[in-house]
């Protein structure tokens, strides 16, 4: 190529004239060559890949809750089928109950003893109390206990706490003597050994109206249950977690406050004193009705009572 010619050749590139430039331009500009379309707007998934958006979203929350502190129990009720049975599906805890058992009196020529100064009014008949009966024992020795067992069955495939234990028992009930005694003691968790059964805030209380709760027993005798006594302060209370399709046991032991006791008996025990004196055999029977509630606190549902009783039973002292 010529000087002049090269000189052209790059004077045209540089203005854009070069005859291959020139073809682009007219190829660009013919009515032929139609703009690129726009693109298409985003068409929204299918059902079936929302549903499976949604699923594995939730399937990542229950991860995170599963493994979060202080979810065991949800671990342990997803891991043995609860999800299955549903909370919503949950029946509540079976309670039963033995008759209130006396497990512990004084004998009846140690009552005689005890009441025969108190209510023989006869000056001469009451000189012959010591000779007859003996000397007044002292008050401490005048110890009422009573027992019984409370069995709590969880039909549910989840473990189900325990909280509260209500206990009413009438002594002489129908009669003049007749008196209510009531008391409600908290269970405990495994590890704490320091645990006495002292009533938490809001214990033995529920929002269901058919449930006898402490608000039911406000004629109770105050301290005629003292509360519990011996093994049952060793281990029992802390049987707070029925587990899932199994029960719990609780063998407890209440002990009577002395004065309220005495009072109760008092009235009752002059015509055996009586007897007594005359070199009779009288027994002392004490006729007891029982009932009480579990309270529980229910998967879904919150706390809840169980009811059992009434129980009837006489105590006999010799």
């Amino acid at each position: 190529m010529r000087g002049r010619d090269r000189y052209r050749y790059l004077c045209s590139r540089r203005r854009g004239n070069h005859p291959k430039i020139f073809k682009m331009k007219a190829m660009l500009s013919s009515p032929e060559i139609l703009p690129l379309p726009s693109p298409a707007p985003a068409r929204p998934a299918p059902p079936s890949h929302r549903f499976l958006a949604a699923s594995l979203r939730i399937a990542l929350l229950g991860l995170v809750v599963a493994t979060a502190p202080g979810c065991a129990l949800l671990n342990q009720f997803l891991g043995q089928g609860g999800g299955a049975q549903g909370v919503a599906n949950l029946l509540n805890p079976r309670v039963s109950a033995t008759p209130l058992r006396l497990s512990r009196s004084p004998s009846m020529q140690a009552l005689g003893a005890y009441f025969c100064p108190q209510v023989i009014n006869d000056p001469i008949a009451r000189m012959g109390c010591a000779v007859a009966l003996g000397s007044p024992p002292p008050r401490e020795q005048m110890v009422f206990e009573f027992a019984t067992t409370v069995t709590i069955q969880n039909p549910n495939n989840v473990p189900i706490p325990a909280l509260d234990l209500l206990l009413a028992m009438k002594m002489f009930q129908g009669q003049g003597a007749e008196s209510l005694g009531a008391i409600c003691v908290s269970m405990c968790g495994a590890n704490d050994r320091g645990c006495n059964g002292q009533p938490k805030p809001g214990a033995c209380t529920s929002n269901q109206p058919t449930i006898r709760t402490m608000r039911d027993f406000v004629s109770a005798v105050p301290g005629l249950i003292a509360g519990l006594v011996g093994a049952a302060l060793s281990g029992e209370l802390q049987k707070s977690t029925i587990a899932a399709g199994g029960n719990v046991v609780l063998n407890l032991n209440f002990g009577l406050g002395i004065d309220q006791a005495l009072r109760v008996i008092q009235r009752v025990i002059p015509q055996l004193v009586e007897s007594q004196l005359q070199r009779g055999r009288p027994s002392l029977v004490i006729p007891v009705s029982g009932e009480g509630t579990v309270f529980v606190n229910m998967p879904g549902s919150g706390r809840i009572g169980v009811g059992f009783g009434p129980l009837s039973t006489n105590w006999q002292v010799l």
